[in-house]
């Protein structure tokens, strides 16, 4: 037992000191790096975001994210998205408990607790994912880690299905259809307080949803990314279609949602810039890219022209 245990310590004094050894953009902020190397990561435009709070960084070959412990939900997520990665595997739909983070807190002997699926029961959330299902369906192994719970935030079924998908889809489209390859890093807003879900009201439910879309040539890399590069930044509200905003507190039933016919360029309704996005979140999302990138965001007609409706739909 004593040689398993100082086996354990070695690993947990590890974990502890890895971020020190891969990254220092913001060391003494990151609690730890599980997973793999972010040096080795290639989800990351050259850059970990710089977080002004103390996160839980989760490095995989499907994506790399920031969890807040605090509020049981991911900080951002960020990956790149090419066109090998989309293939036939399908939606698993298999949402489970992120089984490294549950076993990480459990061993730094924390009283936080990674999100079981079933905590957003009852509360007319989605369990919004924040790196999309469709985004990694080469294998079904890529497609299955999209739906730990640390990739989701509670969405309304509006922003989930209809603005969010599209905005999904046409990043999407821009790499099988326009041939390129996009990194992308999209979190949650908490300007207002809309509440809190779960069984123990311990999950906060962001007000706002951004994403920040970088789109490059299929050929490029984040080495070739100038602030005349295209970039789609938005930030949606997380309410109904109305407007208005699901109750915090008991509920005899959802609100009634139908999809319907809606516009598939609706996001562009939400169009922002990495400045007030940075702003709202508290992070600097790109402080070590090339010297001269990022310097503006662009303007509108910079962005990469959307593939006609009747692709969209395929």
């Amino acid at each position: 037992r004593g040689a398993m245990d100082m086996n354990a310590l070695k690993r947990n004094i590890l974990l502890l000191i890895l971020p020190l050894l891969v990254f220092d953009v913001a060391a003494a902020k990151i609690e730890v790096v599980l997973g793999s190397p972010l040096s080795k990561n290639l989800n990351l435009p050259g850059t970990i975001p710089d977080a002004s709070s103390s996160e839980i960084v989760i490095s995989r070959d499907q994506y790399v994210l920031s969890y807040n412990k605090e509020r049981r939900s991911p900080n951002w997520v960020a990956w790149k998205l090419e066109a090998s990665q989309m293939g036939s595997a399908g939606r698993t739909n298999d949402f489970q408990t992120d089984a490294d983070l549950q076993g990480y807190l459990q061993q730094s002997h924390s009283s936080y607790l990674a999100v079981d699926p079933s905590e957003f029961s009852g509360s007319c959330y989605d369990r919004g994912h924040q790196i999309p299902s469709a985004d990694r369906t080469d294998t079904v192994d890529n497609n299955r880690v999209t739906f730990l719970m640390s990739n989701m935030i509670p969405q309304t079924p509006y922003l989930n299905r209809v603005v969010w998908e599209h905005l999904e889809q046409y990043t999407r489209n821009l790499v099988k259809q326009e041939n390129k390859k996009v990194y992308v890093i999209a979190g949650p807003i908490y300007d207002k307080d809309f509440g809190k879900i779960g069984p123990n009201k311990d999950i906060p439910v962001p007000s706002k949803d951004f994403k920040i879309i970088i789109a490059l040539d299929a050929n490029q890399s984040f080495k070739d990314i100038t602030k005349q590069t295209p970039i789609v930044a938005v930030i949606m509200p997380n309410t109904l279609k109305d407007g208005s905003v699901i109750s915090d507190g008991p509920k005899t039933s959802c609100p009634v949602f139908a999809a319907g016919i809606e516009v598939i360029d609706d996001w562009k309704s939400y169009l922002s810039t990495v400045g007030e996005i940075e702003a709202a979140t508290g992070l600097q999302l790109f402080s070590k890219l090339p010297e001269q990138s990022l310097e503006v965001s662009p303007p509108q007609e910079q962005i990469p022209t959307p593939p006609a409706p009747e692709m969209l739909k395929q």
